[in-house]
């Protein structure tokens, strides 16, 4: 009677969990949606070489970087340029959906942003705080690119 017991608990837990993770990862502002639908928001610092702009276009390490995961997600990309308050304002109002500017990862925007892993082990790209689709596909991207390289 004990293992049955045991058993229906091992079963009830483990039904609990694949439940609890079926919505993983969680998305509370819709940021991967609306960015299919409308475009993805990038928030650009300017910093060359990371990001440049010129009259009528963006450039740069890190403009490359997100014009391939916008070609892969067939995503459209809509760059906004401004400062850093500005736009880390603009990302923790979920205006933007990224931030990008050659930020270090031990950039003094931890308090009031989420980072993605580094891209080339120093450089993050600023996102809103906390899990969100958003993130997750940028990290496997990132993920992947490194893999990609290293081989």
């Amino acid at each position: 009677m004990k293992l049955k017991v045991a058993g229906s608990n091992h079963l009830l837990l483990c039904s609990l969990l694949l439940f609890i993770s079926c919505n993983l990862p969680k998305d509370p502002k819709s940021s991967w949606e609306k960015a299919k639908e409308v475009g993805l928001i990038v928030g650009v610092i300017e910093n060359p070489p990371y990001t440049t702009k010129t009259e009528n276009s963006f450039s740069g390490t890190e403009i490359a970087i997100i014009n391939k995961f916008a070609k892969m997600n067939r995503l459209k990309v809509i760059y906004n340029i401004g400062n850093e308050s500005d736009l880390i304002e603009k990302l923790e109002k979920y205006e933007v959906n990224l931030v990008i500017g050659g930020f270090d990862k031990k950039s003094v925007w931890s308090e009031k942003a989420g980072f993605t892993r580094p891209y080339d082990k120093q450089h993050v790209f600023l996102v809103p705080k906390g899990e969100n689709k958003m993130l997750v596909k940028l990290e496997e991207f990132i993920y992947q690119n490194l893999e990609n390289e290293k081989s």
